[in-house]
């Protein structure tokens, strides 16, 4: 009976080992990027981040262009929900999309991080954010601008200074940064009052749509002599640079400060004038936070941490070629 016992229990050990040995492996983790404008360089080195972090982890990845359309953007949601995505990650093309954004990923079940643009739930709450430090960010563009304007003696007797701001004040995370640009030139430039700061918004903030903006802001002060710009990203402190050419402004009484440090910047720094800085970015460590972040909250039950701040440097003539220029 003791032996018809043991082989029993032996058979059945051998059986479970048997079955854990040649049981189906753990079905891959899959996460979902949408993004407002994935043909644009800074987020294709945002989703560089994305895929190289997702692949070191072993994660599959989907990657979907809302091309800026609201409508895209609510399609793909609904679509990679359906495939089955385990994880979210957003740059969503309007602020106010937040609520129902973050309604569908709780329906489903699916964590989210916003990257770059924060939104809100429907009771007002930040979802878990990965981004630049938008204020900060332009505090330290304010202050690299000041400093060049002392070194050049921008407010000599004689002069009219004026402060030229693309802004996207529809936008916290762009107009933030512009907020900070304007704290840090009145703190460095007291003689810098409101009414020096010309503020215009663009619809998107792209070159193209820069560029009449500029144009509008350069034609109705003919009184200026000197200009300092404020970029809420390259574009807005590159397409100036265009305008102030093409209308034959001297660059020598321009300071142009970019955000962001494409690969525009760095042919920028090619050209002869010396009138252009940026605050360089770091989109691929967004993006590889972001994957992080959404994988120790699956696989390690970690909180998310409410915002993930990503700093950047001021380049100048002076030290571009020590920067990485990838994107």
């Amino acid at each position: 009976m003791k032996r018809a016992l043991i082989l029993v229990i032996a058979v059945l050990f051998l059986a479970s080992v048997s079955m854990s040995a040649f049981a189906a492996p753990a079905p891959k983790l899959k996460f979902a990027y949408i993004c407002k404008m994935l043909t644009h360089p800074w987020f294709i080195e945002e989703e560089n981040g994305i895929k190289a972090q997702a692949k070191a982890l072993g994660i599959d990845y989907i990657g979907v262009d809302a091309n800026l359309q609201d409508e895209a953007f609510m399609q793909a949601l609904d679509n990679v929900i359906g495939q089955g995505a385990n994880a979210l990650m957003v740059v969503v093309t309007h602020q106010t999309l937040g609520p129902v954004v973050i309604d569908k990923a709780r329906e489903a079940g699916i964590p989210i991080i916003t990257i770059d643009d924060t939104i809100k739930d429907s009771s007002d709450a930040q979802n878990p954010h990965v981004g630049l430090p938008t204020t900060e960010t332009g505090v330290m563009g304010g202050h690299a601008l000041a400093t060049l304007a002392k070194q050049r003696a921008f407010f000599a007797k004689g002069n009219t200074v004026k402060v030229m701001q693309i802004d996207m004040s529809f936008l916290s995370v762009v107009h933030d940064r512009t907020v900070g640009y304007k704290q840090a030139l009145q703190q460095d430039l007291p003689q810098l009052k409101d009414s020096d700061f010309i503020v215009q918004d663009s619809k998107t903030g792209m070159f193209e749509e820069n560029l009449p903006v500029a144009q509008a802001i350069l034609s109705a002060h003919p009184e200026v002599t000197h200009w300092i710009v404020t970029g809420i990203n390259d574009d807005g402190a590159l397409a100036p640079l265009r305008v102030f050419e093409e209308a034959g402004f001297p660059l020598k009484n321009v300071l142009s400060c970019g955000l962001g440090g494409y690969k525009t910047s760095y042919e920028e720094f090619q050209k002869p004038h010396d009138s252009y800085i940026v605050t360089k970015l770091q989109p691929f460590k967004e993006g590889q936070a972001a994957v992080q972040i959404l994988y120790d909250f699956i696989t390690k039950k970690k909180a998310m941490p409410q915002n993930t701040l990503v700093a950047g440097d001021v380049v100048t003539k002076d030290n571009y070629k020590k920067f990485n220029w990838s994107f």
